[in-house]
């Protein structure tokens, strides 16, 4: 008898049981759905695709546009934008709905940029700020942009486009965005051109006067005797230049005097065409002399003699036959050394060959 009763309710528990799992197998319902988008935001006549989740076919989701003038979507969830304004989307699966806010703008494409500066001459270390002006000003369109530097031994630009420079020489910053490619050219130089720029242009003469060697001061732009000034001249100091007082320049700008052996003054002149050029200085001896003269660093002249004309003011150009050197276009340093100094300076003189 027990037997029975025992077997008994182990069929009763196991039917229990079998019917629960049935019951739970029958009450399983969808609680949320998941779309790939939360909100939308984009440019009339873009499309998009959005997908909803669970995707394992058992549920038929249905999409609708609450104003189809705004988006418009498919039976799958592909989006399309209308018209400027903003509505929702809803995908239904069910009772279960899920809301996608749509913001609908019209593209205003970037059509140029201009940059606050497009040359600039700076010192080792020295910073400076370009700024970019979109056109036109209210483009939404904007694609990702990019400050490089095709030199970065010269000088380098953070994300924001600020530049520094770091050593002497020539490079350009480049600002890109999209297909937009705009530069600045950057010249690094412990010394500047002084009332200039001095442009050697075409077939004219290009005459500099000795007294308007380079901004830069004491050991860059110039050596000369730092604690004695005969000449006492305010022509540089009136035009911007407060650190070149050591030189004796004459006769508001005439020429210099008063030059020892060693002094040396540098000028900073722009060829304009690659070519062979005569070069030349207007100087008096009041006795016999010797001069070299650099070119980026490199001696082009050897020792050229000065005869004595006997004053320090009657001036005539040496050599008699003008020394000749071969210029690569654009930027380059020119040094006047006086090696054995008996003579006033008054210019240089450069003539394309």
């Amino acid at each position: 008898m027990k037997r029975n009763i025992i077997k008994y309710g182990i069929a009763v528990l196991l039917m229990f049981m079998l019917s629960s799992c049935n019951d739970y197998l029958r009450t399983e319902v969808l609680k949320d759905i998941y779309v790939n988008k939360t909100a939308l935001n984009g440019y009339v006549g873009d499309e998009i695709q959005l997908t909803a989740s669970p995707s394992d076919g058992i549920y038929q989701f249905v999409w609708v546009s609450e104003n189809p003038e705004i988006a418009t979507v498919t039976g799958d969830g592909l989006v399309k934008y209308i018209g400027e304004g903003s509505t929702i989307i809803i995908v239904s699966a069910g009772d279960i709905k899920q809301r996608i806010e749509v913001t609908a703008t019209q593209r205003i494409s970037l059509n140029d940029i201009v940059l606050s500066d497009l040359h600039l001459e700076l010192l080792p270390a020295d910073q400076k700020i370009v700024t970019v002006q979109r056109v036109p000003d209210n483009a939404n369109d904007i694609p990702e942009a990019i400050w490089s530097s095709e030199d970065d031994r010269i000088a380098v630009v953070d994300e924001v486009g600020e530049i520094t420079a770091i050593s002497e020489g020539i490079t350009n910053i480049v600002y890109t965005i999209g297909e937009i490619v705009k530069k600045v050219n950057v010249i690094v130089s412990y010394t500047m051109p002084f009332n200039g720029p001095h442009l050697l242009a075409g077939e004219k003469s290009l005459e500099v006067m000795a007294a308007d060697f380079d901004f830069g001061g004491l050991g860059h732009a110039f050596n000369d005797d730092a604690t004695n000034n005969i000449g006492n001249d305010n022509y540089r100091k009136e035009r911007g230049d407060s650190n070149s007082l050591p030189v004796e320049i004459e006769g508001n700008g005439s020429n210099i005097g008063y030059i020892a052996s060693g002094d040396w003054y540098q000028y900073t002149i722009d060829v304009e065409k690659t070519g062979l050029y005569s070069m030349d200085v207007s100087l008096s001896a009041n006795g016999d002399g010797k001069y070299v003269i650099e070119v980026d660093d490199m001696i082009v002249t050897g020792s050229v003699d000065v005869q004595s004309n006997g004053s320090w003011s009657n001036w005539l150009y040496h050599p008699n036959q003008p020394i000749e050197v071969n210029l690569p276009a654009g930027r380059h340093k020119v040094k006047f050394i006086a090696e054995q100094a008996s003579f006033n300076l008054r210019a240089l003189r450069f003539q394309k060959k």
